[in-house]
């Protein structure tokens, strides 16, 4: 092994570091440094190879948090790398300006209730609410993601929201139209009454589930021309009964007809004990399935018997029919989907009583303007009134909840745009499963997803988003689809501006006549704003306007990273309109990082207010113990963590405290002995030479880590090397370290200046601050860690490098053995004893021996067959190592054991006195027998080890 040292009086010393660490303001001092340096532009100005990472947009509306510091950290810590393996990343930045959640942050503000209270504010005034929000919590955003060390090119920033952005969207939208993937249906869907929208399948599913209680409800359908018979069915929605059109069947259930005070009734045999709990009742008969199929019923309510003429008001079989709950007997209405697809399969025309507010409409006048939930109690007391109310009662059950408003979600049939996801279903699957995800299981569930993905509705009624780029002919119904501003320039004849904003109430200000006198009007909704983020690869660069040959190369990416919800949300819809557009994934990688609770383990959230403000952390602990901590927990890999003020004590002392005290010390005794590295050094010493295969060890590891995306394992190779090197190298190579031995400090800066770039990736500012103390006298070398290339390391270890690291590992476990036998006899390492014996089929050279016995302070390390007994011995087993120590205190080993008392007390003196590590003292010990014994002995040996000038008895310990 070769090194570099030379030892010049003359030469300048390094920086002073204080005795603690202040992560804090060394943080501060380094980013004041990069900003004034520029050392961002400088690493983004170097020329290399392209390696691409796509930023997905942030949504900003609201003061950051934790969820956002391990996002953000992971769009940081991967290109870091990267960009230290000579690639040049762009480090842009996209904002997610548009859709319902800026839309209901501003509502809240302006204290509106629906939507119909934006219509009367004026769209114009609240679209532009809209935008000053986005624009207000930008630089919020800005500012902690600098002050957690992450790097962004503010040059290279897009926003869902800006002209440019919307017209690559509208070539999209054309272009699958051209493709056959874009069509106009009628449909049910999930619908938010409090946001008057729809949501796609994947919004649905980021909203996720909420218990709720509803009435549960068992109604009498009087079967017709059959005297007080009755099917009965169960519904937890009684504002779906008005609309009742069908019962449903199940093929395979066996049904039961009941009598009970008097009527007949029929339902499932495995629902009758449940139904009828508290009622007499009687078993009649078993009623086959195929009995009571077509069987007509009388309709509940008079709205819509006229479709009895249309098939309707009978019972049909359907696979979705259970007896898990309910009787068996399902009611069907317009609100369901699977109830629709029936309906659309048998030619039943359709309708719909709810409005876009949940309120019935005209078409069901007893309830005209009833909010649907209100109309449940008025529907349960008009069946009641007319005996055709079984049964009702309290259920409780999961509810899909709207992502935002967090209000339960209805399904009513609604016409909208969809894009055909069934019809590249083929190609979605082949693709997915060629991205690597990190972990594999969250590549699994985003392959069941895509196998399982509906078409995806696209429009929305709303205001603040992307325009549809669809016009109608008011006359003809003829669409038109435009595909840019130039287009709908030459369509409309209308002068489109540099400066065209294309949002709402513009864009619907432009009409144009037709030839046969129609109008063309553009449809009032907007686009999903997750078909926004979904369009960034390209709409970032708008494409194809311009900047092709640029996104030609950065298509696809090599890697990107959110959380765990996005493989529903935008790795999805990024996914679809990359297959769909351009054949491909428009991703290779992907890590998934997990969601951060509290120490109880609870989901971090606002309202339970059970997490510290983030700019606590950045100020009480700094931003590079968070990244810390963050990167070195299962989030990076999916998995919830938990987090709390006691686990970064525990980072700052399991890690930060080592590197620096080991930082520190190199810096102690390079300056002390005028060391600086230059020339070359053959490196003999074992320990020196084992600390850097251990290096070697890290760095292939953590490359080999880095190069997979498991950034987790990486990580966790930093904190068991900063221990080897602090309590096995520093700790055994003390002695040679403070007396200026060339090899030992040589090894030690060399391991601590690549250590510093093991670092840059995952903490970026404590690493630039030692990497810039130790390049201080260094020449030819980048003015900061991260202008300098990662590390190398030798691919393949030698037979010599792995049987040094298995006997060092030996040796370890000797010691540890041994120190825990000194412990059991409570007999301290200061105090020297004989005879250590170590039975083990293994053979130690000299120099591990010394080791032994140096670390365990025994005279002699004998290896023998037969391991000794008696009372003077103390046995211990680990695996397949015994070892055995003397515990016998002879008179001569006791002085010595004062004497290295002796020696600790004066080094505590020392510290309590802050003085001068080399300074060199006259000391006053405390007259007593035992210390006289090792005076009279070993003073020269005390006062060398000591730094004294002289050692007298006296009172106290005390300098003098």
């Amino acid at each position: 092994m070769q090194g570099f040292f030379s030892l010049n009086r003359n030469m300048p010393k390094y920086k002073e570091i204080p005795v603690g660490l202040d992560l804090v303001s060394i943080e501060k001092e380094i980013l004041d440094g990069w900003k004034k340096a520029g050392t961002f532009e400088k690493v983004d100005s170097r020329k290399a190879r392209e390696w691409v990472y796509y930023d997905g947009p942030i949504t900003a509306n609201g003061i950051p948090h934790y969820g956002h510091a391990i996002t953000w950290t992971m769009k940081d810590v991967v290109p870091r790398y990267y960009t230290m393996r000579n690639y040049h990343v762009s480090r842009n930045m996209g904002w997610d300006c548009q859709g319902i959640l800026v839309e209901y942050e501003v509502e809240k503000k302006l204290d509106f209730q629906h939507k119909s209270d934006i219509e009367k504010y004026g769209i114009d005034k609240f679209n532009q609410a809209c935008r000053d929000s986005v624009l207000k919590f930008r630089q919020a955003m800005i500012d902690y993601e600098t002050r957690l060390g992450r790097w962004i090119d503010h040059n290279d920033e897009y926003s869902t929201m800006d002209s440019s952005y919307i017209e690559s969207v509208w070539w999209a939208v054309k272009s699958l139209h051209e493709k056959g993937l874009l069509y106009k249906g009628h449909k049910v869907v999930a619908y938010s009454t409090r946001a008057g929208m729809t949501l796609s399948s994947h919004e649905v599913a980021d909203g996720g589930y909420k218990e709720v209680v509803d009435l549960g409800v068992t109604v009498k359908f009087k079967l017709k021309n059959q005297e007080n018979t009755y099917f009965l069915a169960w519904t937890t929605t009684p504002w779906t009964l008005p609309g009742n059109l069908m019962l449903a069947l199940g093929k395979k259930i066996k049904y039961v007809k009941v009598s009970s005070e008097g009527k007949k009734y029929i339902l499932a045999e495995n629902a009758v004990e449940r139904i009828f709990s508290g009622r007499k009742y009687k078993v009649l008969e078993e009623v086959s399935a195929g009995s009571i199929l077509s069987v007509e019923y009388e309709p509940l309510f008079p709205y819509y018997k006229q479709k009895s003429g249309e098939g309707a008001f009978k019972t049909i079989y359907a696979d979705h029919v259970n007896t898990e709950e309910g009787t068996g007997i399902v009611h069907l209405a317009p609100y369901g989907e699977e109830d629709f697809a029936i309906f659309l399969k048998m030619g039943i025309k359709l309708f719909d009583y709810i409005d876009e507010t949940g309120n019935f409409t005209s078409e069901i006048p007893e309830y005209k303007g009833l909010f649907y939930k209100t109309a449940n109690k008025r529907i349960i007391e008009d069946l009641m009134k007319n005996e055709l109310l079984f049964k009702v009662e309290d259920y409780t059950h999961q509810m899909p909840v709207s992502y935002r408003t967090k209000e339960p979600l209805i399904y009513k049939p609604i016409e909208s745009w969809y894009v055909n996801v069934g019809k590249i279903k083929q190609k979605l699957v082949s693709e997915a499963k060629k991205v690597n995800w990190v972990p594999e299981k969250s590549g699994r569930r985003f392959l069941e997803w895509i196998k399982n993905a509906r078409d995806w509705s696209l429009s929305r009624i709303r205001y603040w988003g992307t325009p549809m780029p669809v016009w109608v002919n008011d006359k003809t119904g003829d669409i038109k689809i435009v595909g840019s501003f130039k287009e709908l320039e030459i369509e409309s004849g209308v002068s489109i501006p540099e400066n065209f904003d294309p949002h709402r109430p513009y864009i619907d200000e432009i009409t144009w006549k037709s030839k046969d006198g129609g109008v063309y009007r553009r449809v009032p909704e907007v686009i999903d704003v997750w078909f926004d983020s979904g369009s960034m690869p390209f709409a970032q660069y708008h494409y194809p306007f311009e900047n092709e040959g640029r996104f030609n190369s950065r298509f696809p990416a090599e890697y990107i990273s959110e959380s765990d919800d996005q493989i529903r949300l935008w790795f999805y819809t990024m996914f679809v309109l990359g297959v769909a557009l351009f054949e491909r994934s428009p991703f290779k990688n992907v890590v998934v990082s997990g969601m951060l609770g509290d120490e109880k383990g609870q989901k971090m959230s606002k309202s339970k207010g059970n997490y510290p403000p983030i700019e606590e952390v950045f100020e009480n602990y700094g931003s590079d113990m968070l990244r810390y901590f963050l990167l070195s927990s299962p989030i990076t890999r999916g998995e919830f963590t938990s987090f709390s003020y006691s686990y970064l004590l525990e980072t700052k002392k399991q890690f930060f405290t080592t590197l620096w005290n080991s930082f520190r010390y190199y810096i102690t005794y390079a300056n002390l002995n005028d060391f600086t590295s230059s020339g070359t050094l053959v490196a003999k010493d074992i320990l020196d030479q084992w600390i850097l295969v251990r290096l070697n060890q890290v760095v292939k590891n953590m490359r080999n880590y880095m190069d997979k995306y498991e950034v987790m394992y990486a990580v966790k190779e930093l904190s068991p090397f900063v221990n080897d090197l602090s309590t096995w190298y520093i700790r055994r190579s003390r002695d040679r370290l403070s007396a200026g031995d060339k090899s030992a400090l040589w090894v030690l800066e060399h391991v601590l200046f690549t250590l510093t770039k093991l670092m840059a990736p995952f903490m970026p500012l404590l690493s630039d601050y030692m990497y810039k103390i130790l390049a201080d006298k260094r020449n030819g070398v980048p003015e900061s860690v991260h202008l300098a290339d990662f590390p190398e390391c030798e691919e393949k270890t030698s037979d010599s490098d792995i049987g040094l690291l298995e006997l060092m590992d030996f040796v370890r476990k000797v010691v540890s053995s041994g120190n825990a036998l000194r412990k059991e006899s409570k007999i301290p390492v200061r105090q020297p004893l004989s005879v250590l014996v170590v039975k083990a089929e293994i053979e130690l050279q000299a120099e591990y021996i010394d080791l032994i016995k140096d670390e365990l302070n025994v005279k002699e390390v004998r290896f023998m067959e037969v391991i000794p007994k008696g009372k003077t011995w103390s046995v211990k087993k680990d695996n397949d190592i015994y070892v055995a120590l003397d515990i016998k205190l002879t008179d001569d080993l006791l002085v010595e054991g004062y004497a290295r008392e002796l020696v600790r007390e004066i080094q505590k003196l020392r510290k309590q006195a802050n003085v001068a590590w080399d300074a060199k003292l006259k000391v006053q010990y405390p007259v007593k027998d035992e210390y006289e014994k090792a005076v009279r002995r070993y003073k020269r040996e005390i006062m060398d080890k000591a730094s004294l000038t002289d050692l007298v008895p006296g009172d106290k310990f005390k300098v003098l």
